[in-house]
């Protein structure tokens, strides 16, 4: 598997654990940041193998 596709599902992964209905502020906040590193690898990664 590559680095690119792994991230692509951490991605999503992220994208919907973020929308569940008992998570806290607190919570969001942090996957949020994940969700915003992840993403910006995923650029970086399509910027690099012009996919």
């Amino acid at each position: 598997m590559t680095r690119y596709k792994m991230l692509q599902i951490i991605k999503h992964a992220l994208q919907y654990y973020i929308e569940r209905p008992n998570a806290s502020e607190n919570d969001i906040l942090e996957e949020r940041k994940a969700l915003m590193i992840v993403e910006n690898e995923v650029e970086e990664l399509k910027q690099k193998y012009n996919i």
